[in-house]
């Protein structure tokens, strides 16, 4: 399943040891006692027995000291002990009594001072090996790719980005592997996996009082088979995982989904064979808004090996087959871990197949104007010739979490650490609303339905079913929304807001939406917030206001029983008698408009209050704006 732990960077023994000396095989040292050394050297290599095998091949070259393989055998020996030093030395001193012995000196020669760091040394062997090799050699198509990367891995390395990893503490780390965070949009809960004894579970952590608090197990989801490569949405209410069980999928792995509501997840649902099928499917990515999932699958049709999917949710809330990524993301190499990040304009991805470091790195590539970028690699250090594999972004992009070994050089566990982002490679800063919706008269906290508009694009964004708690919405800064909050037997709830900055995790932008029932007959009166007209005219501009009137409209044919009186006002700018005629004209233009979509008149009246009645300081923009409004008396 963690098919990012995988190492893709594969040591070909034949460049390093034992097996690749068949010229050794062939050509024995020529005297007894020589050929006695280099016989055992080549039996303690093969054992393990790295520090004997190295004696007996120095033997061996006290007595015969232009024996070649015995050269190689002294080198591959060294890189098994990972002393790149020595490994290096005998190598080149193979060379010089002979450099036409076996041309994949020069590869493994390479590699050695790759591995030292020593990279523009490394180039150059590279393109030795490759002149001297054909085609058809294993290594060739290997080392073009290593051509084709130094040189960005050399400037990489020589213009680090920022990165300073700080581990998120033992109330999640511990001895065994954590990997795969991710968080609530308010970066007070965290989902990750860990692997105890060769089970991967779900875990929880909640942060607070400024730290991470020991995780727990979350037992709705966990069983005993495998468990993780998850997605969550920003308001923690879902989560899509991926499960391997035996016989309960279609293929080897598939995509599930499991629902939190009233306090427990749900039993997880397979997300059907739009999505899954009989190849793997694996580490999803749900963007913000709900509509979009991307994901990994090794299924036909796409670049090669594993690419990266997306489907859209329809308007019956089902999944549609996915459409594979264009070659600006995936590569015929492997493509894993996708992440869009809230903004639904940026995704990070790991790629093996992209100009990188060595072996898989991050990348990132942005949507514009409809198409992906070509994919950005986020440079040293974060990614390094090792793998690199899942990384999620915070709502404002400041902060990334993401799993590595890199402090634990003896155990090799994986831990969960998090770093600032640097701008270069920030998405687009996204903030969340955050509030519940209440009973006004009782108190209570209400399950409803939000519908949450772009004012600037005149289009429906979000649709939020409601839990009695807590609702979550991640939000684009800098632009104007209007919202809708139904309820059935109660009375629509409408509002404006403008996100004009990011808000903090400790301060986030709250609505309280109180409503009211049809039939409580002391507070039913319903201010209409979205309801727009031309400059100082009672002109009204349908477009702009249709949510608003069909809301209206939809209330008088489902009660039946109730009429409403339509109030025009206005703010105190201009006089009194102009503002008086242009609120009784505005509530006359919602009046008709009613009445024109089968409405009985005899269930409406309308006035208009002009200046007189502001709800607001009248002093202020944001004041007048809020008295220019259009309210109705409900009559039962």
């Amino acid at each position: 399943m963690i098919r990012f732990l995988k190492n893709i960077f594969l040591l070909l023994i034949f460049a390093f040891g034992i097996i690749g000396n068949n010229h050794a095989q062939k050509s024995l040292p020529s005297s007894r006692i020589a050929k006695k050394y280099y016989n055992k050297g080549i039996d303690k290599f093969r054992k393990g027995d790295f520090d004997n095998a190295i004696k007996y091949f120095e033997k061996t070259l006290e007595k015969e000291p232009d024996f070649v393989p015995a050269y190689y055998q002294l080198a591959g020996t060294y890189y098994k002990k990972n002393d790149y030093k020595n490994c290096e030395k005998y190598y080149k001193e193979s060379l010089n009594i002979d450099s036409t012995f076996n041309n994949q000196v020069f590869y493994s020669l390479g590699v050695v001072l790759e591995k030292q760091g020593k990279l523009r040394d490394a180039l150059v062997f590279y393109k030795k090996f490759l002149s001297k090799t054909k085609k058809e050699d294993s290594l060739f198509k290997k080392t073009k790719l290593k051509i084709k990367n130094l040189p960005f891995r050399i400037f990489a390395i020589e213009h680090p980005v920022k990165f300073d990893p700080v581990s998120v503490g033992s109330g999640i780390n511990t001895l065994y592997n954590e990997y795969l965070p991710v968080l609530t949009g308010d970066n007070k809960k965290m989902i990750f996996t860990r692997r105890v004894v060769g089970n991967e579970d779900f875990y929880n952590s909640v942060f607070k009082d400024g730290k991470w608090q020991p995780a727990v197990e979350l037992d709705d989801l966990n069983t005993l088979e495998n468990e993780g490569a998850h997605t969550w949405t920003p308001d923690g209410k879902i989560l899509i995982f991926t499960f391997c069980g035996r016989g309960r999928t279609y293929g080897s792995c598939d995509l599930v989904q499991s629902k939190y509501i009233e306090g427990e997840w749900t039993k997880p649902q397979n997300l059907g064979l739009k999505i899954n099928t009989k190849f793997w499917e694996s580490q999803p990515s749900i963007s913000a808004d709900g509509k979009f999932l991307y994901f990994v699958s090794n299924r036909p049709g796409c670049v090669g090996g594993e690419d990266i999917w997306v489907s859209k949710l329809d308007s019956a809330g089902e999944w549609q087959y996915p459409v594979c990524l264009d070659t600006t993301i995936n590569t015929t190499a492997d493509e894993n871990s996708p992440y869009i990040h809230p903004d639904g304009k940026t995704l990070y991805f790991s790629s093996s197949g992209h100009q990188n470091m060595g072996g898989s790195d991050i990348f990132l590539s942005r949507k514009i104007n409809g198409k992906w970028t070509t994919a950005k690699n986020l440079g040293y250090p974060i990614n390094t010739e090792n793998n690199e594999g899942a990384l999620f972004i915070t709502l404002d992009g400041s902060k990334a979490f993401f799993s590595t070994d890199r402090d634990n050089k003896k155990s090799k566990n994986l831990d969960i650490f998090y770093f600032e982002t640097d701008d270069k490679i920030k998405p687009n800063p996204v903030t969340y609303v955050k509030g519940f919706v209440f009973d006004r008269k009782s108190g209570e906290k209400l399950n409803a339905k939000i519908f949450l508009y772009d004012n600037n694009k005149n289009e429906k964004i979000y649709t939020i079913e409601t839990q009695k708690d807590t609702f979550l919405i991640p939000l684009p800064v800098g632009i104007d929304y209007n919202f809708t909050v139904d309820k059935e037997g109660y009375l629509f709830y409408s509002g404006r807001f403008k996100l004009d900055s990011l808000y903090e995790e400790q301060k986030p932008f709250e609505l309280e939406v109180p409503l009211d029932k049809v039939e409580n007959k002391k507070s039913n009166s319903l201010v209409l917030n979205n309801i727009f007209f031309q400059y100082n005219s009672a002109k009204l501009d349908t477009v702009k206001s249709n949510v608003e009137l069909q809301n209206v409209v939809k209330l008088l044919k489902e009660n039946p029983k109730i009429n409403i009186m339509i109030i025009g006002h206005t703010d105190n700018i201009g006089n009194d008698k102009f503002n008086k005629n242009l609120s009784i004209a505005r509530a006359r233009s919602i009046y008709n408009y009613i009445i024109s979509k089968g409405i009985d008149k005899n269930r409406l009246e309308y006035t208009g209050k002009g200046e007189s009645a502001p709800l607001y300081d009248n002093s202020t923009e944001e004041g007048r704006r809020k008295n220019r409004r259009v309210e109705l008396k409900i009559k039962t």
